[in-house]
């Protein structure tokens, strides 16, 4: 099972730094901490796409939506190279909804 977060840029590798971090970003980096916890065999990834912009090129999907949509549609979350959501993060549930499948 894999889950790989598509991001915007970000200042730093998970976006919290700086003297006020988006909440959204807290709360997607204590969940990750959780699904690694419960789920040890689960890989996590997070690219950003001016980090990692081969990365967005290896899934077709993905590459496609933010070349039609532009980059406004990240974050893109998939699991096993599936697009789950676009436009934000998923919560922990919705996570652990296609975990569980």
């Amino acid at each position: 099972m894999k889950i790989e977060f598509f991001e915007p840029p970000m200042c730093c590798s998970t976006g919290l730094c700086g003297p006020s971090p988006d909440e959204r970003l807290v709360k997607l980096g204590e969940n990750i901490e959780f699904l690694k916890k419960k789920y040890p065999s689960i890989t996590i990834e997070r690219y950003q796409i001016t980090q990692q912009p081969l990365k967005f090129k290896e899934n077709a999907d993905v590459f496609k939506l933010v070349k039609s949509k532009g980059k406004g549609v990240l974050p893109v979350t998939t699991v096993n190279g599936e697009i789950i959501k676009t436009h934000d993060y998923p919560t922990l549930e919705e996570m652990e909804e296609k975990i569980q499948k």
